[in-house]
């Protein structure tokens, strides 16, 4: 049973009682029922202990345990495995632990394996139940879904090398917390998330009112600085025609642009640099560090000239990295969203039968953006970064758990050096030394598996390709013990999942002629970086202008 509740406290007396009422028995002759009766035991488990004791017989009381499957030791193996693939976001379903445990205990010549396992080829329910109870350090979660470009460039080459460069303009120019600004888009739609209220208990549909099925997209620029302060933030409106009535009701001091999509563009960021430089007000005595995503409209030549000539120095984030590095997307546009959707909420309760238009954005930003955009939020994303305080250790192993799929050696180092992925010393929630990253050295030396060479290649620092074979080398069938094999693989102290089911790992990349360039964590400001940026729009403008003369030449024809 699943869920049994025990009804008696049969059994749960200790041996102590016991060997107490043994003695008033045996030196004091005091009869079987009297004794079981004064220490409130069964008087035939005590009959039964004493004629034990009198024939020198291992003594025990109570009921014996269960017999499980597998030894502690085994399960929590088992278990430090199953924490390890959700660290690099492969982890397991119910269904597969099930299935890998019913492998492991074939592997292992388990005595106790029922016989509804060897008839399903999977481990029961219960089993799984059980198995969480005993190891609490597990859960059955709700993964979130992360794209393989964001869990994969996260790596720590990429870090290092951002904190390197941010470390070096530190120094260099001695810059202060006022001084060190951040600057990201974000999205505000005319159709907010409903958030949850109070209906009917065990009422199957619940409704919230919203302006319309799907809602119109308003880009939002905002900068910060590392002292908690923020200039007026910019709107991005999808219409061709901008007026200055879009921006009714809006925040202080904040502009206003529009385009075709309502995205940023080379254009509009163009116009929120002027507007940067008039609040932040850059000198050549006290010039500012501007950090910003490396997007093609933050990079384009036009802004990064324009801020190299107003004392604007530009560190860009390494690529899809934001979700850590970006100090907005850490600890301000998480809270902004959820006020936002408030707001609107409130709207629509204030203005019942109208539909929110993108106009009416601004003055529903001009109430929430406040409420996030506080210096405690605005410090604590920098803090939570490692960007102010300066702090390049903020980031730990279990950070870059992730990029161990494709994780390659770096040309850097000795040919001669083996890859060595035991070398991701994740630490585990559970108490101890935790092995399951050694455990990814010997994953296929003792069983049959296609093992991969391993060719030095380039270092895998951009992941933006070469990410479609990561599932290679994952065992799937159930591994039978062969007669005659070694102990050594049915030995415990030897045993790991790991084994049986390998930890995915990408394959080699192919190397291949790029045409497009990588992009990288650059000080964009600095005159090797910018005579790139140059070269790389004069070969974009050429390109064009024979794609122009091509057409022209087709529709002469």
């Amino acid at each position: 049973m699943r869920n049994y509740k025990r009804k008696t406290e049969r059994g749960k007396k200790s041996q102590g009682v016991y060997e107490l009422a043994a003695l008033e028995v045996m030196e004091k002759s005091v009869s079987i029922r009297k004794a079981a009766e004064t220490f409130q035991l069964c008087h035939v488990s005590l009959s039964r202990y004493i004629k034990k004791k009198k024939n020198g017989e291992t003594l025990s009381v109570g009921y014996i345990q269960p017999r499980l499957v597998f030894t502690p030791a085994q399960e929590d193996k088992m278990a430090k495995y199953l924490l390890q693939c959700a660290n690099i976001y492969f982890g397991l379903l119910p269904t597969e632990v099930r299935k890998l445990a019913y492998q492991c205990a074939v592997f292992l010549n388990a005595k106790n394996i029922p016989p509804s396992w060897h008839e399903n080829q999977i481990a029961g329910i219960d089993w799984f139940t059980k198995f969480l109870k005993r190891n609490r350090s597990l859960s059955i979660r709700t993964p979130e879904a992360t794209s393989l470009s964001r869990a994969t460039s996260f790596n720590r080459t990429n870090v290092v090398n951002f904190f390197n460069k941010y470390e070096r303009l530190l120094q260099t120019y001695k810059f202060t917390a006022s001084r060190i600004w951040n600057i990201d888009e974000t999205g505000a739609t005319t159709v907010q998330t409903p958030k949850k209220i109070v209906a009917a208990r065990g009422q199957k549909q619940v409704g919230a009112i919203t302006s319309a099925e799907r809602g119109t997209l308003v880009t939002l620029a905002c900068a910060v600085n590392a002292a908690g302060i923020f200039i007026p933030p910019v709107f991005v409106f999808p219409r061709m025609h901008y007026t200055n009535f879009f921006l009714r009701g809006g925040p202080p001091d904040s502009i206003g642009t529009g385009n075709f999509s309502g995205w940023m563009t080379e254009k509009e960021f163009s116009m929120f640099m002027d507007h940067f430089i008039k609040h932040a007000k850059p000198t050549e005595q006290d010039p500012v560090l501007l950090l910003l995503e490396n997007h093609s409209s933050h990079i384009n030549i036009e802004v990064v000239t324009k801020a190299k000539e107003n004392h604007v120095t530009m560190l860009s984030f390494p690529p899809h990295c934001s979700h850590n590095l970006q100090l907005l997307d850490v600890g301000v546009y998480g809270p902004f969203k959820n006020y936002l959707s408030r707001c609107q909420t409130a709207w629509m309760s204030s203005n019942p039968g109208k539909t929110m238009k993108i106009y009416d954005i601004p003055g529903i930003v001009k109430d929430s953006l406040p409420l996030a955009l506080n210096p405690a939020n605005i410090m604590s994303g920098f803090r939570a970064s490692g960007i102010w305080p300066y702090n390049p250790n903020i980031f730990q192993d279990v950070d870059f758990a992730p990029s161990y799929v494709t994780d390659r050696p770096n040309p850097n180092e000795r040919e001669d050096t083996p890859s060595d992925p035991g070398s991701l010393n994740i630490q585990e929630p559970s108490p101890g030394p935790s092995n399951a990253s050694n455990e990814l050295i010997g994953a296929s030396r003792f069983i049959n598996v296609q093992t991969i060479e391993q060719i030095q290649l380039q270092p895998d620092t951009q992941t933006e390709s070469s990410c479609s074979s990561i599932y290679s080398n994952i065992q799937e069938h159930p591994i039978s013990p062969t007669p005659g094999s070694s102990k050594v693989l049915t030995d415990s102290t030897n045993f790991s999942p790991s084994k049986i089911r390998p930890y995915p790992k990408a394959l080699p990349r192919k190397q291949t002629i790029q045409n497009r360039r990588k992009r990288k964590s650059a000080v964009l400001t600095d005159t090797p970086e910018k005579e790139a940026l140059e070269k790389e729009y004069e070969e974009k403008i050429l390109k064009k202008e024979k794609q122009t003369i091509k057409e022209k030449k087709s529709k002469k024809q």
